[in-house]
Order: structure tokens, then sequence, then C-alpha cells
């Protein structure tokens, strides 16, 4: 057993020796978006994956002819693992990577609360779940200006109904520190 153990541990300091080795993506970028507001931590975990974590307000306007105006500002959290499918190609062309400049592919999952920190808006739902896996791109310029699109199949789930369509996430928002490489 011993013997297994320490082989298995060996196994695993070589690998990650290797994937630290040839890691194309960014050790950790800090982001503010501005579109939802919110902040978000972009964690290499491979040499071109990443595990994006996000909390973000969420805004809701109700209203119209004859009715009260109703708003919400509701928070989320949203989680994604990334796999940035054209860095090679990037690179070869002269193109660059910083920043996590790239296109990749997803699996999406964001939960937005039903219950409002600011304004007078109630959902019916207590949350919201969404998950989708989608094909996105993140730009992040020389400043730390980024943009991020995303979008693909998702399941849509609330406390009382589930519905498939079509995820669209939109980011807008500055890298703190600027990027690293």
């Amino acid at each position: 057993m011993k013997k297994l153990i320490c082989f298995t541990v060996i196994v695993m300091f070589a690998f990650c020796i290797n994937a630290q080795s040839n890691k194309l993506v960014e050790d950790g970028l800090f982001k503010i978006n501005a579109l939802a507001p919110g902040v978000s931590y972009e964690l290499g975990v491979g040499s071109k994956t990443t595990l994006n974590l996000e909390g973000f307000l969420g805004f809701a306007l109700n209203g119209g002819s004859g009715r009260d105006t109703n708003f919400g500002l509701f928070p989320g959290l949203a989680a994604d693992f990334r796999q940035y499918i054209n860095f090679d190609r990037r690179l070869k062309k002269g193109k660059n990577i910083s920043g996590n400049t790239g296109n990749y592919i997803s699996f999406l999952n964001q939960m937005q609360f039903g219950t409002p920190i600011i304004g007078n808006l109630e959902y019916a739902s207590d949350y919201y779940y969404n998950t989708a896996l989608v094909y996105g791109l993140q730009r992040t310029y020389k400043k730390g200006f980024y943009f991020g699109l995303a979008f693909g199949p998702g399941i849509f789930v609330n406390q009382f109904d589930t519905n498939v369509g079509i995820l669209i996430d939109a980011r807008l928002g500055w890298v703190i520190g600027g990027r690293k490489k």
C-alpha cells in the first residue's frame, strides 16, 4: 500500500511540474465587470484551462402603462470551467494571448437569488439557476480593459419550472493589476 501511495505521489508531482512548465493561461486574473456589476477571479488550473468564479448583481425592471414600475438588484454567483482552444493558432500568427485573450469552450453555471437586495420587485421564485455548454471569447487589452461574450445551449431552472434555451453571457470591464504576461 505504501508503494502505491508513493508511486501516485511521484506521478502527480511529475504531472504538476510538467503542467506548470508550459502553462499558457494566466495564474490569476482579478476582473471588475461593469456591464453586470460584479467581480470575478479567473484561476489558471492547467496549460490551457481556467476556473472562473464570479459574484455579480443582476438588474430587473418591470413596468408599463397603467401600472407601477418596480425594479430590483439581485445578487448572483457564477462559476465556469474554461478550455481555451485557439492559443496555439494565435501564437503562430503573432497575436496576443496575455490576459487569457482567446476563444474557449466552457461549462457555465450561474445562480441568481429571487429576493432583491435593493428595490421592490419580488420574483415568485426564490432562486434561478442556469447551466450551459458555451462557446466564448475573451479579449484583454494593454490597459486592462476586457470584454467577453459566451453563448450556447442551456437549462434554466427556478423553484417551479425547468426550461431549455440559449444562454448569452456578455462581460465588459477591467483586469485589476494589469495583464501578467
